[in-house]
């Protein structure tokens, strides 16, 4: 569960970070990190989250919608995928 929290912290982070439209110098390594951390959850953990990672995701792309690279918005819509498939 120690996973699933700090998923959630990094998620709402760049969540508000992208809100505020504010520049991270390592944006893309943080995106990567959650990329990563969701990668290596258990199914179980996975379906607990889903619905609020998902609804993280969207509200992060739309925040970033005329901020973002378009690399970034590939790989955050990526895991948007993945979370719902």
């Amino acid at each position: 569960m120690k996973n699933v929290f700090l998923l959630a912290a990094k998620a709402g982070s760049l969540e508000g970070y992208l809100y505020q439209r504010t520049k991270l110098d390592n944006l893309d390594n943080w995106v990567d990190n959650i990329i990563a951390m969701y990668g290596k959850l258990p199914a179980g953990a996975k379906a607990a989250i889903k619905a609020e990672l998902e609804l993280v995701l969207t509200r992060a792309l739309s925040y970033g919608e005329k901020t973002l690279e378009p690399a970034l918005k590939a790989k955050l819509n990526g895991l948007l995928t993945s979370v719902r498939s």
